[in-house]
Order: C-alpha cells, then structure tokens, then sequence
C-alpha cells in the first residue's frame, strides 16, 4: 500500500472510530444501569483514544516529527517514571482484589481494570524505551553533526 493511501485509510479508521465512541455515548444515555453505563463508556474512550493514535499515525507519515529537547525528555521521562511506579501499584492491588472476590460480576470488572493496568505500563515502558530518547536532539548529537562529520572539524574550510 502507498504511503498515501495508508494516510487516508488511517484517517478514515479514525473517523470510524470517533463515530463509533459518539454512538456508545449515546447508548449509555438509554438506561439507567450505572455498572453497565461504565463498561460501554469505557469502551467508547477507548474508541475515542484509537482515533487519536490513528490520527497520530496519519502525522507520522505526512509531517516531520518534531524532535525533543533535552529539557523535555527529562519532563517526560519524570512523568512516565512516575506513571510506571503509579501502574505497577494499580497492576498488584486489582490483582490482589480479583483473588478475593468471589462475585462474578466484580471480577469481570476488575479484570478489566487489571488488563488496562498492565497495557498502559507496557506501553510507558515502550514510550520510554522507543521514543523519547529516540526523538531527542541532545546538544552532543548537535555538535556531532556540525564538527564530527566536518571535513574541516572546525577550521575554514574551501
């Protein structure tokens, strides 16, 4: 598939995505029953969150990324480390709720929580791992690039 095509495709999954959370919404606004109005909600956010990552994607593809400075990879690298260690806590104490409730119900709810939980940490850790520092222009890859590679390291060159 050409780069092209796949730009329109993923905006139009996107779309797709976004239409489908507004008529989750919608549904939930039909009853009454708060535990189920949860569950459908959140699904509707997570169709909401997939239009964004498809969006993000169609950037991705169509525009030069900016890249980071080192200012902002230590403020992100300060919030996901906080995240991470805020996920890891979430991820033993639903745990340790679903080993001790015996009703259905609850644990088909928490289960849900606990899988969230575990996604979302992967995902910082990737975050952390595979993008940040691979999107940062450090001030050493910066005079890298302009004496490293310089024919003339510095002097005058012809």
């Amino acid at each position: 598939m050409n780069k092209d095509k796949l730009i329109s495709l993923l905006r139009e999954m996107s779309q797709k995505e976004k239409e489908y959370a507004k008529e989750l919404k919608e549904l939930t606004e039909k009853f009454k029953h708060p535990v189920l109005s949860a569950l459908i909600k959140g699904i509707a956010i997570d169709s909401e969150k997939h239009s964004m990552f498809y969006e993000s994607l169609a950037e991705l593809l169509s525009e030069t990324q900016p890249f980071l400075s080192e200012e902002e990879l230590e403020i992100i690298k300060k919030g996901i480390k906080k995240h991470i260690d805020l996920e890891a806590e979430m991820i033993e104490f639903t745990h340790k709720l679903i080993e001790e409730t015996q009703d259905p119900r609850e644990k088909m709810i928490l289960s849900a929580i606990y899988e969230d939980e575990v996604k979302h940490h992967k995902l910082l850790l990737s975050i952390q791992k595979h993008i940040a520092e691979k999107e940062t222009f450090t001030e050493e890859l910066l005079w890298d690039a302009v004496w490293k590679d310089s024919p003339w390291h510095g002097s005058p060159g012809g």
